[in-house]
């Protein structure tokens, strides 16, 4: 289903990319589902650090393989890949969140290229204060999330109470039987930091997943 009544800044189409010295640009492969094996573009900008793909694919082992009835949130999406990820393991549709614009651009390009357009809606926007407003209560609630944080690293302790404020606040407002996944340096203690909520926590070095499902009402 379609989230409804979006923000303005939603951004659908293509754009273009720009490529800076020093980058080296790759492709990242979708792993399963009815994508796999295809690819998507990936300029090599280091900020954005997508997750690997092994850890993608033991990630997505986790949630259970295939997401069939679901709703995708990225809140940092980067790349785009674990939306696209998603998607191909059967999430109804994405709702993906960046702040640089080139990025944005990016997104769209290689969401146009797999033919998904239709299904991945994408906003330009700081994600941490999108969260703080009352656009969150317009996702769909009538299916469970699948929720992906994969910030850069230093947000983690750069601005530890407003992540976890809203992860705090995503999870108490998101159906049952939704999934969150978090990625972070193995510096960054969940279970310190966020002690109301019962995380699974995996290390995949030079980092850590961290999963968390809400339960089944």
């Amino acid at each position: 289903m379609r989230p409804k009544h979006l923000p303005e800044d939603m951004h659908r189409g293509s754009g273009s990319k720009r490529q800076r010295a020093g980058w080296t640009p790759t492709r990242l492969r979708i792993v399963a589902g009815a994508m796999g094996g295809r690819k998507i573009d990936y300029n090599g900008d280091p900020e954005t650090r997508p997750m690997k793909e092994r850890t993608r694919e033991a990630v997505f082992s986790l949630l259970g393989g295939y997401l069939y009835g679901t709703f995708a949130l990225d809140l940092f999406s980067g790349t785009g890949i674990l939306g696209f990820e998603a998607i191909s393991r059967g999430a109804e549709r994405a709702l993906l969140m960046e702040l640089s614009r080139t990025t944005v651009s990016s997104i769209l390009e290689n969401a146009a290229k797999l033919q998904i357009l239709d299904r991945v809606d994408v906003l330009n926007v700081d994600t941490l204060r999108w969260l703080q407003g009352d656009r969150p209560r317009r996702l769909p609630m009538d299916q469970p999330w699948v929720v992906f944080c994969c910030p850069p690293y230093r947000l983690w302790h750069e601005q530890t109470d407003a992540m976890c404020t809203a992860l705090e606040t995503l999870f108490n407002m998101a159906p049952a039987d939704s999934q969150f996944i978090c990625e972070a340096d193995l510096q960054f203690d969940f279970r310190e930091n966020l002690p109301a909520l019962p995380w699974d926590v995996r290390k995949y070095a030079p980092a850590q997943v961290g999963v968390l499902r809400k339960p089944a009402q």
